[in-house]
């Protein structure tokens, strides 16, 4: 299961490499909806073996292809600093990396069942959604503002 999740990711840097650059917005929320979209689906359906093993790839496509077109976003956008903007991206992804199991854990923990890290991951994917759909709602109202002469 590892290794086809190792051949998910493979795939999912290989293809969004060729997408990010010029459709990065798209391929991030399409991207990011599936990547949730397909955590709870993977909770739903963890106890069959077949959609189970196709799940373990999909999610390491989509894992792999909305986090590295996020990379690329974070270096274009720290052009002025871009070896601070790859350690940011980076601890981001390890902060997300120690989150999750540790959650994960809490929920089976809590008595949540074996298939609660799922729903977790499905659940901080659509927190991480939010945020930047935040985040991308006040950029844009920034640069409509007008400055009024005083």
């Amino acid at each position: 299961m590892l290794a086809l999740f190792g051949a998910g990711s493979f795939a999912g840097v290989t293809i969004s490499g060729r997408i990010a650059d010029r459709r990065p917005v798209p391929l991030l929320v399409v991207g990011g909806l599936a990547l949730a979209a397909g955590w709870a689906a993977f909770a739903l359906a963890a106890g069959a073996a077949v959609p189970a093993i196709v799940l373990v790839l999909v999610q390491g496509t989509l894992s792999f292809a909305v986090g590295s077109t996020l990379i690329t976003q974070v270096l274009y956008a720290a052009t002025g600093a871009p070896t601070m903007g790859g350690a940011f991206a980076t601890a981001a992804f390890n902060v997300g990396a120690t989150l999750g199991p540790g959650l994960g854990g809490l929920a089976i923990g809590a008595g949540l069942g074996l298939r609660s890290p799922l729903w977790v991951s499905a659940a901080m994917v659509g927190l991480a959604l939010a945020v930047a759909g935040i985040a991308g709602l006040r950029v844009r109202l920034n640069r409509m503002e007008v400055e009024v002469p005083r």
